[in-house]
Formats: C-alpha cells, structure tokens, sequence
C-alpha cells in the first residue's frame, strides 16, 4: 500500500503558478546536470586537476538539485498528495543542504587560502592532510546532523509534512527548521566574508608577483565572484524566512544558486580539454607553472 499525504488545500493545486514552477525545475536541472557533466569531466580527463574541495563543492550542488528535483523525478511534481515517504526523504533533505553547500563553499576557499605562496618567496603551499580531510568531512557532517534531525522530527510529528503551497517540494508546516537551517547559512556566509576578505588582501600583496601572470589567480577570483554574487542573493533568501514569505520568488532564487557555480567554474579553458584530445595542437593546461599554487600544482 502507497501512504500519501493528506489533502490540506483542495484548491491550490489549482493556483499553482506552473511557469514558475517550471522555472524552478529547469534551473535545476541546469544545475546538477551540469556539475554532474563537470565532476565527469575532471574525473577523465587528465588535462583537468582540482583541488578535493573542488569535488567536494560539486557533489554538494549535484545533491542540493536532485534534493529540490525529487517530486520531479518521482512524477510527484503536480500530484496534489504526494507519495509520504517521498516528502518524507525531501523535507529533510532541502533543510540540511543549504547550510551543506554553503559550508563545502568555504571550504573550498579556505583551502585556496592555505595553498596561497609566501609572496615574499613564491613558494607554493599545500594543506596538511589533517585539514583536507576536515575540510570534507565538516560539510556534510552538518549535513548529517541536520538529515538526522529533520527526519526524526517528522517521523514523530508526521503530520506536519506538506507540499509547499507553491507546489516546488515539500517542506514542513513548522517554520522552525528553516529558520534554524538558514540561520546555519548566514553565520556560514559571514566566515565566507571573512575568508574573501583574506584572499583579496594577499591578492593585493602578490600583485608584483601576479602581473607576469595573471591567469594564475583566475580560480581564486572566480570563487570570489561566486561567493560574492551567492551572497547577495542568500541575503535575499534570509529576508524572505525572516519576513515569512517562503513563496515562489524565494525558490527561484534558491535555484539559481548552481547554474551560478557553473557558470563560474564551469567555464574554465581545461573544462573543454576533452575536446582536443584528439587535436593535432597539443593542449596547454591555464595552470601550468603557475606562481600562485606553484608549478604542476594540482588548481580548484
């Protein structure tokens, strides 16, 4: 026997704004898909290195899109009560990886910052294992906690799971756990200020060094750029919890999110290396002898 959630409004299956929750679906997919394509790619192509917070910020996206993509996937979008379990798994899910995603962003800026080179002698850096290692696993040990957390509230309270009124996914009727959730994403947002902060300090005392090349910083600069614009539209989102506004223009915003990080990252010249494999002219990687992560370093 399928378990379904009960109908709450009978009508607003009938108000659904489907453009836009098209929209939403689309960005998506646009999305995951494409970090999926990206992580492929570096994950074959020996022409593309990065960093393991690299990996770590992509996987985060991909399962930020199929967590906000399940009632899609399920053939659950525009069924007015969805299959329990389904909401069940997606209720929790889109509450922890906001503070995920966030979290595997710093980390990647953080591990930029610790590979930046003594500007006063240009040698490269490496983080010690200790930190690579807690720099993966602190993201989704958040990610965990929160799962967990979510999911045992609902498992005693499953009442209070529903489909979003905007039709995009469901969440829960008690506002509680997203205002925990994006409380978790500011606090993060303001460490991620402050590590921008430090990589554009030793950026501007590298400059001397970076004029001889300046590609050498084109990781770094787009990480700020992502974090910088993500940033911005997270203060967007936190006013729309705070305001109890949690509508359709909150979702799409929410849904922008990886279509940013691919365009910032997935944009990169050793990103299309796959295509000249089988050129005639050989290939030279962006990051080859690179003064900013030293030579054959392996770049985020």
């Amino acid at each position: 026997m399928v378990y379904r959630l009960q109908v709450v409004d009978g009508n607003a299956q009938d108000t659904l704004n489907k453009v836009g929750v098209y929209a939403f679906i689309v960005l998506n997919l646009i999305g995951g898909l494409g970090m999926v394509v990206m992580l492929i790619i570096a994950a074959l192509s020996s022409k593309v290195k990065r960093l393991p917070t690299w990996y770590s910020f992509c996987v985060s996206w991909a399962m930020s899109t199929a967590s906000y993509l399940l009632l899609f996937i399920t053939a659950e979008q525009f069924t007015q009560t969805p299959i329990f379990y389904v909401c069940y798994v997606q209720a929790s899910l889109i509450y922890a990886m906001p503070p995920t995603t966030t979290s595997t962003t710093l980390a990647l800026l953080v591990q930029i910052l610790l590979s930046f080179p003594d500007v006063t002698s240009d040698r490269p850096k490496k983080a010690s294992l200790l930190a690579s290692v807690m720099l993966i696993m602190i993201p989704y040990t958040i990610f965990l906690f929160l799962f967990v957390g979510v999911s045992a509230f609902h498992t005693m309270k499953p009442d209070s799971l529903q489909k979003s009124h905007v039709g995009t996914y469901c969440d829960s009727s008690d506002s509680a756990w997203l205002r925990v959730s994006f409380s978790l994403v500011a606090g993060i947002s303001l460490l991620i200020l402050i590590v921008q902060a430090l990589l554009i300090k030793k950026l501007y005392q590298s400059m001397r060094v970076l004029k001889s090349n300046p590609q050498s910083t084109a990781t770094t600069i787009r990480g700020i750029v992502f974090t910088l614009l993500g940033f911005v539209s997270m203060v967007l989102a936190i006013f729309f919890v705070l305001v109890d506004k949690n509508d359709l223009p909150f979702d799409i915003i929410l849904s922008t999110f990886p279509v940013l990080a691919l365009l910032v990252f997935g944009t990169q010249k050793d990103m299309f290396a796959w295509l000249l494999w089988k050129s005639t002219t050989p290939y030279k990687s962006e990051g080859r002898g690179s003064v900013f992560f030293g030579k054959d370093q392996i770049r985020v």
